[in-house]
């Protein structure tokens, strides 16, 4: 074992699998071809900075720093040896202007990180307790983001949290990297997601395509403040 393949043994178990001179390693998701993220410069063109929360072990931080490779991108999520693999996968891979925090996103003031073009979320809202103040925190950051998420469909639709409609889902092993930082979260609908972009000021919405998955249908949304045009 060399000492490439010692290291990625040491940050192990992964869940991404990436392939390097020649070899393949890690886990079972194919994060680096992964076409959510792909997708994002078709919509947003032109990005100084751009935030992504809830960056795992940093497969699809690998795509938009060469979707971006002008780009700073920062590269947030709450699991200490989610970030360690993220440094190392974009580090193989020679990836510049590439910054990382450990944050609570439940809770976490981003204030201290600065504006974005851009904010990418794919795959975090439907684990958090309360993805509607998270998204308030967000918009103080942001005038747009490119959301993925499991929501909630309108038949099991049973837990009212104010003016939101949703279910409440409960998580796995903490130990698993993708699962959240607290016991359960809320997956609201599809019209409740969207109450909550409104309310975070968010008053534009393309949804680019709408898919089942094992823990129920999921959307694609482009949000901006402002009208939005191609």
């Amino acid at each position: 074992m060399n000492h490439l393949e010692a290291e990625i043994a040491r940050l192990g178990p992964w869940v991404t699998r990436f392939d390097f001179a020649g070899k393949t390693f890690g886990g079972t998701y194919d994060a680096l071809n992964d076409d959510r993220v792909s997708r994002l410069p078709q919509f947003f063109s032109q990005c100084r900075r751009i935030l992504e929360v809830g960056c795992l072990e940093g497969g699809h931080t690998v795509i938009l720093s060469r979707a971006y490779p002008t780009a700073e991108i920062v590269a947030i999520d709450g699991k200490p040896e989610n970030l360690a693999k993220a440094k190392f996968l974009t580090s193989l891979y020679g990836c510049r202007k590439v910054s990382f925090g450990l944050e609570d996103l439940e809770t976490a003031d981003l204030s201290s990180y600065g504006r974005f073009e851009a904010v990418v979320c794919l795959g975090l809202l439907y684990h958090l307790e309360a993805p509607w103040t998270f998204l308030s925190r967000v918009s103080a950051q942001t005038d747009a983001m490119y959301i993925w998420t499991v929501v909630c469909s309108e038949s099991e639709a049973v837990v009212p949290v104010g003016k939101y409609r949703g279910r409440i889902f409960l998580e796995g092993d903490p130990a698993d990297p993708r699962t959240a930082l607290r016991k359960q979260s809320f997956f609201p609908t599809l019209g409740s997601l969207v109450q909550m972009l409104r309310d975070a000021s968010f008053l534009d919405f393309r949804v680019l395509n709408f898919e089942t998955t094992p823990n129920g249908p999921s959307v694609t949304i482009v949000a901006t403040k402002q009208p939005y045009r191609l």
